[in-house]
């Protein structure tokens, strides 16, 4: 069972290469095979198995020789680990509250590993697949309120935190946007930062913050330590977004135990 989620997760991975890479040239994702980006061949179906062909073919197309990119097989590696990790929490969790976070982080992790390599790749985020993101994070708290939980009171729920913390995540990284026009962040980091609110609930919501920012600062040291950046040079602030609310899908659970916050249990 852990393998095929692994499998699962490397088959989603060379999808979300291709909505990566089309996304930037602005085609349609859906239809359409795969073809090379430097001679526009058409790509086989056994050229086009994640990782293994890559590994196969010494990271170069079988018909012009240039160089394929690195990101194919690190985004295929990674979602493969993500959805395993998601695996593996089914069976050390092994109840109904931990069964819906893992439909919740199924639906979700796609999301955010394209907003994570595209913000990365061209410091932009890109609405229509964070849109995405946000209504399933909206829509799986609400199947929970009606479903999981049909007597908990709303305003104890964790919808109700959810849409509370989303609410005020975004109002705060808005009001940096706002004030900074656009020259500390994105307005995508703040519709952004509302799904981590979504996910972490307001009650934990400080601590999600702390852990995007303070990750954020660490790696800005570290590049101008390493003279990869200048002093007030931009680092894209979506990526430890997403990281942030992959870690809260996982251990939102705990940390909420651990701080006295039952309605995540």
């Amino acid at each position: 069972m852990l393998a095929f989620f692994f499998i699962a997760g490397l088959i989603v991975g060379s999808f979300l290469n291709v909505v990566i890479f089309r996304l930037e040239s602005g085609e349609d994702f859906i239809g359409g095979r795969s073809k090379c980006r430097s001679c526009g061949t058409v790509i086989c179906w056994y050229d086009n198995i994640p990782i293994l062909s890559f590994v196969m073919l010494r990271g170069k197309c079988r018909f012009c020789d240039s160089k394929i990119s690195w990101q194919y097989p690190i985004v295929e590696f990674a979602t493969g680990l993500l959805f395993l990790f998601v695996g593996v929490y089914i069976f050390m969790s092994g109840n109904i509250g931990a069964m819906f976070d893992t439909a919740l982080a199924l639906g979700l992790i796609p999301a955010l590993v394209v907003v994570f390599v595209y913000d990365l790749r061209h410091m932009e985020i890109p609405v229509s697949v964070l849109a995405f993101g946000m209504i399933w994070v909206l829509f799986m708290l609400f199947f929970r309120w009606i479903f999981v939980v049909p007597m908990e009171p709303f305003f104890s729920s964790r919808l109700f935190s959810g849409i509370v913390g989303g609410a005020v995540a975004f109002l705060f990284l808005y009001s940096l946007v706002f004030f900074s026009k656009e020259t500390w962040m994105g307005s995508g980091d703040a519709w952004l930062a509302s799904v981590l609110g979504f996910v972490s609930g307001w009650e934990l919501l400080l601590h999600a913050f702390t852990l995007a920012f303070g990750s954020g600062a660490l790696v800005g040291i570290v590049l101008l330590a390493l003279r990869k950046r200048e002093l007030g040079g931009r680092i894209p602030f979506g990526p430890f977004l997403s990281a942030s609310v992959i870690i809260f899908l996982f251990f939102g659970r705990m940390i909420g135990k651990e701080l006295g916050f039952y309605l995540w249990m």
